[in-house]
């Protein structure tokens, strides 16, 4: 692929912007992005029609005192 000139850049801004294409082109290919983490969701309790606990839970949770 040709590079388009860029002429309201004079030689030397021309040289320093190939200079910086070429290095983020060399960063980019040493450091590959990570991959996000998978996202875990979150475990639901178990819950009876009409969003009362499970009684093994609230019985769990009564014992603690």
């Amino acid at each position: 692929m040709v590079a388009p000139t860029l002429p309201h850049l004079s030689p030397a801004q021309r040289e320093r912007l190939e200079q910086l294409a070429e290095a983020a082109r060399l960063h980019a290919a040493l450091y590959p992005v990570p991959k996000p983490p998978a996202v875990q969701r979150r475990s639901r309790s178990r819950q009876y029609p009409g969003g009362r606990p499970s009684p093994w839970r609230t019985a769990r949770g009564r014992r603690r005192g």
